[in-house]
């Protein structure tokens, strides 16, 4: 596991007993964006943090007599900075007594994909990843009870084994299988899973709210709960064939997948609701799609800072 920066496990400390300023957490969220490798650790501290109620009501270290301690220090007026070495000290004890007794000795590897490339990887179960531009996933080297975490995009195809269910954690939720193929994204906003082949069923972590999500059904994840609906994006899988394809498609969501695909801002004029395009892109330079759109419905389009604005001329 990689080490967390000085200033960010103060701010995580704080976080983790619901004290953090929005300041702070502003700083946390910037850091937990800045790389998949910091949203994968912060994702398995905190699971390690929730899990560890059961591990704290033993007699090895007690959390409410400790957090009683910490008060206790500030009323009477103790230097602050003995006040965070206690803090460090409380918090380091939950984490490795927790990540003890839920990972014993298992040694933890972690992939991630470059941010120009997909990346292709197969687990010790013989499962098959493949990982988004920018995605990580954790797994122990064991893999006895095949369980991965994952921070990005990814697309599993994952080896029958009706002894062994494969399960995917998430900040929000926990997936699990028995063989199926399926992509899954995972981002600070939502959790969205789109089924190929078998089911998955996907539980919300907080609320225990469980769907079983069948073969061409999407559902998403957010503040409301789980969405489940048919699959009408045909293209939510291009980030791994590099094949777009619309089918007299709304401009808007024409520019809404371009600007996934491409990781680019693309709006659309509002006079161009009506606009519908026919096309199939492969492997091809955004310069290039955006010439072709430009062709078969005349439009145009324009650079304005960091967006691409498509309009009518």
């Amino acid at each position: 596991m990689m080490s967390l920066p000085e200033h960010i496990e103060i701010i995580l400390e704080k976080h983790l007993k619901g004290l953090e300023s929005s300041s702070e957490m502003k700083v946390l969220e910037e850091w937990r964006a800045e790389n998949p490798a910091h949203e994968l650790l912060y994702k398995q501290l905190l699971k390690l943090w929730q899990e560890s109620g059961v591990v704290l009501d033993t007699p090895v270290y007690d959390a409410n007599k400790a957090w009683n301690k910490l008060d206790l220090a500030l009323k009477q007026g103790k230097p602050a900075r003995n006040y965070r070495l206690l803090l460090a000290a409380c918090f380091i004890g939950v984490i490795f007594i927790a990540g003890w007794m839920l990972f014993g000795q298992k040694d933890m590897t972690t992939l991630q994909a470059s941010n120009i490339a997909n990346r292709q990887l197969t687990l010790p179960d013989g499962s098959s990843v493949i990982l988004r531009k920018g995605a990580a996933i954790s797994f122990p080297k064991a893999f006895k009870e095949r369980e991965v975490t994952l921070s990005g995009e990814a697309y599993f195809d994952v080896r029958p084994d009706k002894e062994r269910p494969f399960r995917i954690r998430t900040t929000r939720a926990i997936l699990e299988v028995l063989g199926t193929s399926f992509t899954i994204n995972t981002n600070s906003q939502y959790d969205r899973l789109v089924v190929t082949t078998g089911r998955v069923a996907f539980t919300e972590t907080a609320t225990k709210q469980r769907q079983v999500i069948l073969p061409n059904q999407a559902a998403v994840l957010n503040e409301k709960g789980i969405d489940v609906t048919p699959v009408k994006d045909s293209n939510y899988l291009s980030w791994r064939t590099g094949v777009l394809t619309f089918d007299n498609t709304p401009i808007d969501q024409v520019a809404a997948e371009l600007s996934d695909y491409y990781h680019l801002v693309i709006k659309t004029d509002s006079g161009l609701l009506t606009s519908n395009i026919t096309a199939k892109f492969e492997k091809q330079p955004i310069e290039q799609v955006l010439e072709e759109i430009k062709l078969l419905s005349n439009l145009s389009y324009r650079k304005q800072h960091d967006t691409i604005l498509l309009f009518k001329p």
